[in-house]
């Protein structure tokens, strides 16, 4: 997106903005800008008098801050309305910390099925070591893979 052409509120030359949101031509028209708002501040505030050359700047700066609002709420209302999911909230922020939030439960629970895994493994082994009948659930491959999981068998742990 090409931006329009602007008039620099200090130095009233024509420039091209490099964003949306450049109120200057450059960083010297800037600084004024700047020392222009804070002459504006202090003369509000009753601690400074105000000459007719910073108030004719402050008024080109309040019409330059109008354009660019008017420039960004343009850009905004062009900008694609962004379709949610059923899952999703309007707050990035919001579904961002839901989406953690799931991904730490499902951490939690993978860790889990990993740790049942691995009793079901010892149970097994216990079972054969003992000479006791394998439940229904010790397949040939739970076997296979108890053993491949503990070779020197049972952890004293257990």
């Amino acid at each position: 997106m090409t931006l329009d052409e602007r008039t620099c509120p200090i130095c009233e030359s024509r420039f091209t903005p490099k964003a949306i949101s450049s109120l200057t031509c450059g960083p010297v028209c800037s600084k004024k800008a700047k020392k222009t708002r804070e002459a504006v501040k202090a003369y509000n505030e009753g601690r400074k008098d105000i000459t007719s050359a910073t108030l004719e700047r402050a008024m080109r700066l309040l019409e330059a801050d109008e354009i660019i609002s008017a420039a960004k709420a343009q850009r905004e209302a062009q900008r694609p309305q962004r379709v949610l999911l059923d899952d999703e909230c309007e707050d990035e922020a919001e579904d961002r910390r839901w989406r953690n939030a799931y991904a730490r439960r499902q951490a939690i629970e993978r860790k889990w099925m990993l740790d049942w895994r691995y009793a079901k493994y010892r149970l097994t082994l216990r079972y054969l070591s003992e000479g006791k009948r394998l439940p229904v659930w010790a397949t040939p491959r739970i076997v296979e893979k108890a053993r491949a999981a503990y070779p020197d068998g049972i952890p004293d742990d257990a």
